[in-house]
């Protein structure tokens, strides 16, 4: 399905951005999205042992590589392990790394400005951060998987407050991962082992939970990110049902989205259009269409234009919708 009409919305799907590769032109599986000035985007790679492709791809939009940011490494500008990213007003670039348990720091080109953050359980330390986003303040939001918390710090790493414990309960987290902030201040954190959204204000205090564990519509097993458009709308990386699921601000559910990458990206045709043996069997498959799906998402960001990217992660390759604004439906009689 192209198009996705619920209650008023409308989605269409619009177009696929990478294919798999471990450096330059492609992505090796990619985990989460950031978008910068000039509609950067910025892209973070988790890589694997195999490859040593961690590492932040740069591009347009419209797919024009610009640079890879990082390597694999303990020294400065370095991550072993890269879990999260995150953009502040400046265009700094922020990535986490769970397993040396820092924050590193690069401009908008690539530089590396330095790292912060120290291996501990103690408020101010860090012990596995998976999620991070900044408020309209530069304070940045940093979830830890290790000890079920949030912690707020300064752009420059100063602890401010943190809240939350393990637990199945309203506050608590069992291995927090995605976190995003809204217009309006309230934050969102994907409470991965849960099977929920949590929804909180700046300081903390619990506001909503949105979603329930299981399978259908509204339901979620492991949820990797969320992320919140100017109508107040709110996406959900379902990771293990490998969909995305769309819910109102109040948290009704509007729509789930399972792919739609019917077209290869730009990247991935250069690659087929080079290849007549990849050509020839691409055609000898039966349907092409379970190529199309969502194969294990973790990461989803929207735009102040209505678009929707969704990193599928394991396709190594990022799928973007539209949420459209101006949509007319044109009545024939045939």
């Amino acid at each position: 399905m192209q198009t996705i009409i619920t209650k008023g919305r409308i989605y269409n799907y619009d177009y696929t951005i990478g294919r798999n590769g471990e450096a330059g032109t492609g992505f090796r599986y990619p985990i989460d999205l950031a978008l910068g000035s000039e509609r950067r985007l910025y892209v973070l790679n988790r890589g694997d042992e195999y490859t040593n492709s961690q590492r932040v791809s740069v591009l347009t939009m419209d797919e024009e590589f610009i640079t890879d940011i990082g390597c694999i490494g303990e020294e400065k500008g370095q991550f072993m392990w890269p879990s999260a990213l995150a953009i502040d007003s400046r265009g700094n670039v922020y990535v986490a790394d769970e397993w040396l348990n820092r924050i590193n720091i690069f401009d908008r080109d690539g530089k590396s400005l330095g790292h912060w953050g120290k291996p501990g359980v103690k408020p101010g330390q860090l012990q596995g951060p998976s999620g991070l986003a900044f408020d309209a303040h530069d304070n940045l939001y940093v979830t830890e998987e290790h000890t079920h918390r949030v912690q707020v710090f300064t752009a420059e790493g100063k602890p401010l407050r943190h809240w939350g414990s393990q637990g199945a309960g309203q506050g608590q987290f069992n291995r927090p991962w995605g976190v995003t902030v809204d217009s309006r201040g309230d934050v969102y954190v994907a409470d991965w082992k849960n099977h929920r959204i949590q929804k909180f204000d700046a300081e903390g205090k619990p506001l909503a939970v949105i979603g329930a564990p299981g399978q259908g519509p509204g339901l979620l097993n492991h949820p990797t990110d969320v992320a919140v458009d100017k109508d107040g709308d709110i996406y959900v990386v379902d990771w293990w049902n490998s969909k995305l699921e769309v819910f109102d601000s109040y948290g009704g559910p509007l729509a789930s989205f399972v792919g739609n990458s019917e077209r290869l990206s730009k990247w991935a045709q250069v690659i087929v259009n080079a290849s007549p043996d990849i050509q020839k069997a691409r055609m000898r498959v039966r349907s092409l269409e379970p190529e199309y799906r969502f194969y294990r998402p973790q990461a989803v960001l929207v735009d102040d234009q209505g678009h929707v990217l969704v990193a599928d992660t394991l396709r190594c390759r990022i799928q973007v919708y539209k949420k459209e604004s101006n949509w007319t439906s044109i009545q024939f009689n045939l």
